[in-house]
């Protein structure tokens, strides 16, 4: 058997030298790399959290707006006088109509002067196709392009129809036309529903609600209605950002992402309304947020090259000081190889090659005896992880010993026992929910009940509970696990620390806008400088103590999935109780829909 040895097609030490230096500037240039780009993604994600925060300010602005534009077009259609009036002349272009006409305008113009932005309040008459403005008195509209009125004559359920660039809400001829106004439409009461009343606003007030945007240079806004129409542009955007028919672009439905115009990179934001339908757009000029990456990139490979350049010529005198005491090792071990009498190689050196020298055989005793252990640590690794494997539990095979336990313990008579075995296992099935994050209040209830009964057969007769649920909500999906852990910490901290019977009121109430979720309790409650100290932890980021790291976690979940909107408060008083409450906007929560009716559990 032909033996291996070093030659001219055989690997030297001097090329795995070359191999160790590549490989290890390879894997630094890789690292280097690594964190550049996850830099580069984090800062991605921190700006596009600043532009959507941006976006939902603007939004905020212009649904506040909004709003008040519509409660004054729900004042003047409120206006009995006006109505009266306006059914009294169903057709504005009978001559016999002007001087009521006039009274009408009057009117409007009284309500027209309480907003200084409005541009004009207007009734379209179906009946003579004529406009009655209080910027642009009476003129005739463009009735085969009034679509937009027609539906609304025709929609029931919609009596309220907020409009960009509508046409007709102004005369062609007026200083705005009808691209540059935002309008409120709605038909005024009347059985036939032949009027429409129109409140415009130039669509110049856009520019102050949204105010400044200075992210990056280069910046551009951009605000579509529901059918995808852009009637309002700001700032630097690419001619590819908007097609010719008007549609937004193809960002998708998510709330930022990385699009491409004109060759140039860009980060798309959107932000919808719900009040109005419409999609406000940001789009960030890419290489304006990752210039200050690209230099780092830039001198890392500045750095790169200083280094690969130092390492050769360390490479190079690291060869020069290794190749001869090598050379000569080399020649013993041909020579043990071949069987032939060794004779020690002369060593001129003390160092570890001398030592290597000195010690082959005994090297190669070790090694052989190192592959032996390292054979077994394997098997036995591969032993233990087997043996993990077969330990693993599935969650299910709990519970369904639980609910074995509870019927031996009912077959035995031991009702308590089983009450308990069987609540605990139900309190395992909603905490698993099938992997679900989301929950509805029903089943939440349910697994606070299932909670609930177990501590107060822990605590017999010391604990109280009163539900105050609204029934309303009772399909409306939550955050698992959301009360739970205030429920918890109201027993362990409040309640377990009195002697006295105390009592728990659990309430989910809808108030407005909001859900309304609280749990009190009449336990020994806190003073002013603990109740700040403990919000203190919770809320503002101070260092938690063991316990308050569960609430702590839930109001940073709380924040994460409902926003910064979502209001999370703690009341207490000394020897009177503690009140947790957690306010969340019913717009963020998902599920059925609430009835017109209120209805209440009592527990």
């Amino acid at each position: 058997m032909k033996k291996m040895m070093p030659g001219r097609n055989k690997p030297t030490i001097k090329h795995k030298l070359i191999v160790l230096v590549a490989g290890h500037l390879l894997l630094v240039s890789v690292l280097v790399y690594a964190l550049l780009f996850w830099f580069q993604s984090v800062l991605e994600e921190k700006i596009s959290a600043l532009a959507l925060q941006t976006m939902e300010t603007v939004v905020g602005n212009v649904e506040v707006y909004i709003d008040n534009t519509v409660r004054l077009s729900n004042t003047v259609a409120s206006d009995a006088g006006l109505n009266k009036q306006i059914r009294d002349n169903p057709d504005f272009a009978d001559p016999r109509s002007m001087w009521s006409l006039v009274q009408i305008l009057e009117k409007l113009k009284s309500y027209s002067i309480t907003n200084p932005f409005n541009y004009s309040i207007a009734v379209y008459n179906e009946e003579s196709g004529k406009v009655l403005s209080t910027s642009d008195g009476i003129y005739a509209a463009p009735v085969e392009q009034m679509d937009w009125a027609e539906r609304l004559m025709l929609e029931e359920g919609k009596p309220i129809f907020v409009g960009a660039g509508l046409a007709g809400v102004v005369p062609p001829y007026a200083q705005g036309s009808s691209r540059s106004m935002i309008s409120i439409v709605r038909p005024l009461p009347g059985r036939e529903r032949k009027n429409i009343l129109i409140v415009n606003s130039d669509k110049q007030v856009l520019d102050l609600l949204i105010g400044d945007i200075e992210l990056f240079d280069g910046t551009g806004i951009v605000i579509g209605n529901g059918e995808g129409t852009v009637f309002y542009r700001r700032g630097s955007l690419p001619s590819g950002f908007v097609s010719d028919s008007g549609r937004a672009d193809d960002a998708g439905a998510l709330p930022f992402a990385t699009v491409e115009y004109d060759g140039e990179k860009y980060i798309a934001v959107r932000n919808y309304s719900d009040t109005t339908a419409w999609t406000v757009s940001l789009l960030i000029p890419y290489d304006e947020i990752m210039r200050d990456v690209t230099r780092m990139m830039n001198a890392s490979l500045l750095i790169l090259g200083g280094i690969a350049l130092l390492m050769v010529l360390l490479f190079g005198l690291l060869y020069v000081q290794i190749f001869n005491p090598i050379k000569r090792l080399i020649k013993g071990m041909v020579m043990v190889e071949k069987g032939l009498t060794f004779h020690p190689v002369e060593i001129k050196r003390m160092d570890e090659l001398g030592f290597l020298q000195r010690r082959f055989n005994d090297m190669v005793l070790n090694e052989q005896q190192m592959r032996r252990t390292l054979l077994e640590e394997q098997l036995h690794k591969k032993e233990i992880e087997l043996k993990f494997l077969q330990s693993q539990v599935n969650p299910h095979f709990l519970y369904n010993t639980l609910d074995s336990i509870y019927w031996v313990a009912e077959q035995s008579g031991v009702d308590e026992i089983g009450d308990v075995v069987l609540d605990l296992s139900k309190f395992f099935r909603i905490s698993l929910s099938k992997g679900k994050d989301f929950i509805s209040i029903r089943e939440t209830v349910r697994h606070l009940e299932y909670y609930l009964r177990i501590q107060q057969f822990r605590h017999a007769g010391k604990v109280e509970v009163v539900w105050d649920v609204d029934e309303r909500l009772a399909e409306v999906e939550v955050m698992k696990l959301m009360l739970q852990p205030v429920v918890e910490n109201a027993i362990i901290h409040g309640l377990e620390r009195t002697v006295e019977a105390c009592r728990l009121t659990i309430r989910i109430r809808r108030e407005e806008e909001w859900l309304s979720c609280s749990v009190e309790d009449t336990g020994i409650g806190m003073d002013e400088e603990k109740l700040k100290h403990l919000i203190g932890e919770i809320i503002q980021n101070e260092d938690p103590s063991g316990s308050t790291y569960g609430m702590r976690n839930l109001y940073q979940r709380l924040q994460i999935i409902y926003g910064e909107d979502m209001q999370f408060s703690i009341w207490s008083q000394m020897e009177e109780g503690t009140v947790v409450t957690i306010r969340i906007r019913l717009s963020r929560l998902g599920g059925g829909r609430l009835e017109d009716e209120s209805h209440h559990r009592g527990g």
